[in-house]
């Protein structure tokens, strides 16, 4: 292949991706997601607010309008702090502020994109094959593009390390099962990186960052054996920081916090999709009257509820096992319930945040890959999710029984369906349907990855039928 014009293309596609940014960034109204609640835990660790003249105080939530505003204020709250790779953006703006200022949010937005050009350009000059710098760029233009991610840029949602990196590892991981990958010094820190940032950015996605970490071993353990050991250092790092870093005075919250999300998964996820709820309950190890809670969600508990089932929150998701044994249709159905609920709201809540971006930046959305999405059909949608499952579980077979580069593809398109499959299963048995848009966010990352890896198969087979 001329090493010329693949260059060429991946210089052109990054500066579309960047106008694309910029346009965004400079959008009037200004574009992002707006504070639910969740900025409290990012800022709490800083003492960098989202503020304007509008909220009570400093900490107040804003959930129908973005804030344009960000405050360098000092204020910590301990008791809501939980440190993730987002805090250490927002620290980052400490570098060009002095207590007291005022800065618009998107100098966020512009620390976070220099954040994630440096891993790209790092990861894609790390790389040694042509084919596989196409596929990074191409699914990076992609995603950096797309109107639903561009908004986290103009957020303090922890989930945006989660798209990018969960990307940047998996094209890694290719690279190294087919010997693509520098064996430099200078890979062992990418792969460090790469994994710890997705690890630290989101509980949720620590385990996506460990199945990750165990894929690279399987895959790659013998030919870079010392990049499988810094994987899997960088995830056991992520998971203690996760766990250690937190401070004391956040227990209570965070506990009340892991109780809803429990509640939420058995009452408002299983049990609620269950033909036979007692049953169900019974393989949970609750008691057969905690049944009658199917379907409530636990912002709807009253006290006393709670003190009917009060184990519930002390039910282990490992669990979910027994359950899967006794009454596989009902987690099956949980999951296509799921599915069902998925959706890009462009704004999380939409009775306090009702503004669609096809309303906002039309052009923006129509030429995003979620669009697509928004935009089909629910028989289409079901289809199309049908037509994934099958090609990934085709591609999965054929890179078991064949060798060679021959299945860089099947590979490719395998593992961007298992981190669909991981987002919407980490989703539902997390967090039940609460909000099942907002937790499956980074199901489009695996998206772009699978059709990608299918077009570049069929593309490679077309140009060996025409040479």
């Amino acid at each position: 292949m001329n090493q010329r014009w693949p260059w060429l293309v991946i210089a052109v596609l990054v500066l579309i991706g960047l106008v694309r940014f910029f346009t965004f960034s400079t959008h009037t109204p200004l574009l992002g997601y707006p504070n639910n609640f969740d900025f409290l835990r990012t800022s709490s660790c800083v003492g960098i607010w989202n503020f304007d003249e509008r909220s009570e105080f400093f900490h107040s939530p804003a959930p129908d309008r973005v804030v344009a505003t960000l405050v360098y204020n000092g204020e910590r709250l301990w008791q809501f702090c939980n440190p993730s790779t987002e805090a250490l953006y927002l620290s980052s703006m400490k570098l060009w502020h002095k207590l007291g200022d005022h800065f618009p949010l998107q100098q966020l937005g512009y620390a976070k994109l220099a954040v994630v050009l440096a891993a790209f350009s790092w990861l894609l000059f790390a790389i040694s094959s042509m084919r596989l710098r196409l596929f990074l760029t191409i699914s990076f233009v992609l995603l950096l593009g797309d109107l639903s991610v561009l908004m986290y840029f103009h957020s303090l949602y922890p989930v945006f390390t989660c798209l990018f990196f969960s990307l940047f590892l998996a094209v890694a991981l290719l690279a190294c099962r087919f010997n693509a990958f520098t064996h430099h010094r200078s890979g062992w820190l990418l792969m460090a990186g790469l994994t710890f940032l997705l690890g630290f950015s989101n509980q949720q996605y620590l385990f996506l960052g460990v199945v990750m970490a165990a894929l690279f071993v399987l895959m790659n353990g013998r030919r870079y054996p010392a990049h499988a050991v810094t994987v899997l250092c960088s995830i056991a790092l992520a998971g203690l920081c996760q766990l250690y870093l937190r401070p004391v005075e956040s227990k209570d919250l965070y506990a009340s916090i892991d109780r809803v999300n429990r509640t939420d998964t058995i009452f408002y996820g299983v049990l609620m999709n269950s033909s036979n709820p007692q049953e169900a309950a019974a393989a949970l190890g609750l008691r057969p009257e905690c049944a009658q809670f199917a379907g409530v969600s636990a912002h709807m508990f009253s006290e006393q509820r709670i003190n009917t089932c009060p184990e519930v929150s002390q039910v282990s998701r490992f669990k979910l096992l027994n359950l899967a044994f006794r009454q596989p249709v009902t987690i099956a159905k949980t999951l296509l319930n799921g599915v069902n609920e998925y959706q890009f709201v462009y704004g999380f809540i939409k009775h306090y945040f009702p503004r669609h971006a096809s309303e906002l930046a039309p052009a923006l959305f129509a030429s995003s890959p979620s669009s697509l999405i928004v935009a089909s059909p629910r028989p289409l949608y079901y289809a199309g999710l049908t037509m994934m499952t099958l090609i990934a579980a085709a591609a999965f077979v054929f890179s078991l029984i064949s060798r060679g580069k021959d299945t860089l593809w099947a590979c490719a398109i395998w593992i961007g369906g298992l981190v669909c499959f991981y987002t919407l299963f980490s989703a539902v048995f997390g967090d039940g349907m609460v909000e099942v848009e907002r937790h499956m966010a980074v199901f489009l990352a695996g998206f772009i990855m699978l059709w990608m890896g299918v077009f570049f198969q069929l593309s490679q087979r077309w140009l060996r039928h025409v040479h």
